[in-house]
């Protein structure tokens, strides 16, 4: 009887460690969705006023993107794997890697109003004028 009771308990440990890592999985990707998410905005807000592009160094040092993504990399990675943006390098690093152009596949302005794209792009203008005066 004691080995059938502990062979029950170590599987209902097992099932639980199941159902916090299926739980963990979630959350992960959740963050990821919301990274890609605001990814898509700040490459509006950065980069080209007229094209949803942007160089990898000016996105990188861009005081809201530090602040926001865990990785960077990571997140542009995983969008490049979901057909959000594209870029011709197989590895981004700081430094090496400023000069590659990152594109949204889908050029069309973001879900939100006109003026809303013009804030963003002119916030994103000021932003590198800071940068540039430092």
């Amino acid at each position: 009887m004691s080995s059938s009771s502990s062979s029950s308990s170590s599987s209902s440990g097992r099932q639980m460690s199941c159902q916090d890592s299926g739980s963990r999985v979630n959350e992960v990707e959740a963050r990821l969705d919301k990274e890609i998410q605001q990814l898509v905005i700040d490459i509006w807000r950065v980069g080209d006023p007229d094209k949803p592009q942007v160089k990898f160094g000016e996105l990188f040092d861009d005081g809201d993107v530090q602040q926001h993504y865990e990785g960077l990399a990571a997140t542009l990675k995983a969008a490049k794997k979901r057909g959000i943006v594209t870029y011709q390098s197989p590895i981004l690093l700081k430094g090496a890697h400023d000069k590659v152009m990152v594109h949204l596949v889908d050029t069309s302005p973001i879900k939100t109003h006109d003026e809303n794209l013009e804030e963003l792009k002119k916030s994103g203008a000021d932003a590198k004028l800071n940068i540039s005066q430092s």
